[in-house]
């Protein structure tokens, strides 16, 4: 990943550093929520417990004198009920797509995102298009990961509900991925405000899928395992970093980069897997991950277009 741009906020070096400092938090995220949810086997707890936890700790700041926090107001509220409604209804809609669909056909639509993202920032958010060089990233990741799929997984569809539950999910990640930069930019506020809005608003929505997934009946006989305090701690503390340094990197990229990493971040994870834990490997499906993820890295943030001057006109 190469951003470029000052327009977008930060210098290069400090872009680089939040990209990376996400990407090392998301991908440690995966391994301790592992963990966490082997230890204690109730995901949408360990999920709670993560959004409690990265919601106190802003409230905890604030009582210690930090000024991280000011008044709720309705300018900050409202757009981050919004955003949490979205997050809801994506969460909904990807379990959906998950049982009509496969791993494969979620993957391959995710690795499409970055390219509906850059074009509703062109669109609605007065970015320009991407150059030569940013184009061929984004065709090579699209290519490559499908060429990942086809070696591997596949993609399969359940009808026609399949590929509705599909676009659903897609389109609304692709919104929530744009409108979450769009309030980085227009609403001002502390990236640790941002923190405790997030994640106070998604604790009913949790609790909903809680108690909506039969969940709450296993939760009295679930027999935790070992370590089962350590792995909840340490991911309720992973989801404070990541809670944080997400927004943060946010403010640093464009909508579109920040979905790209996403994608970049999945397809290590699943390299990692692949080398690691080697199950019905192919050298195509590895050459794809690792091809998939160096075209990614050419990728660079497309600028705010240019206006025209209201004064030149010619006399």
């Amino acid at each position: 990943m190469s951003p470029s741009g000052a327009d977008s906020g930060g210098t290069v070096a400090e872009k680089l550093f939040w990209i990376l400092f996400y990407s090392a938090c998301s991908s440690s995220m995966l391994v301790i929520n592992k963990l966490a949810v082997e230890a204690v086997p109730l995901p949408t707890v360990v999920s709670a417990s993560q959004l409690v936890v990265s919601a106190a700790v802003v409230v905890l700041l604030r009582a210690l004198g930090y000024d991280v926090m000011g008044p709720m107001q309705r300018s900050k509220v409202v757009p981050f009920a919004l955003y949490t409604a979205m997050f809801a209804a994506g969460l909904f809609s990807n379990m959906k797509a998950l049982l009509l669909t496969n791993v494969g056909a979620v993957i391959a639509a995710r690795s499409c995102l970055p390219v509906i993202v850059c074009l509703i920032e062109y669109f609605f958010m007065g970015r320009a298009l991407p150059g030569a060089r940013s184009a061929t990233s984004l065709a090579g990741v699209v290519f490559f990961a499908m060429t990942y799929i086809k070696s591997s997984s596949s993609v399969d569809v359940d009808g026609a509900s399949g590929y509705a539950w599909l676009s659903v999910w897609w389109m609304l990640l692709a919104v929530q991925m744009t409108y979450g930069k769009w309030m980085t930019e227009k609403i001002e506020m502390t990236q640790w405000e941002r923190v405790f809005y997030t994640n106070a608003f998604a604790v009913p929505p949790t609790a909903l899928i809680f108690l909506s997934t039969g969940e709450y009946s296993q939760a009295r006989d679930v027999v935790l395992g070992e370590n089962a305090t350590l792995w909840l701690l340490a991911s309720c503390a992973m989801g404070v970093g990541i809670s944080y340094c997400g927004w943060k990197v946010r403010t640093v990229i464009t909508a579109t980069t920040f979905t790209l990493v996403g994608v970049l971040n999945k397809m290590a994870t699943i390299a990692f897997t692949v080398v690691v834990w080697p199950q019905d490997t192919t050298l195509t499906s590895i050459a794809a991950l690792v091809a998939c993820i160096l075209f990614g890295l050419l990728y660079q943030d497309a600028p705010k277009r240019k206006t025209k001057g209201v004064g030149s006109s010619k006399g």
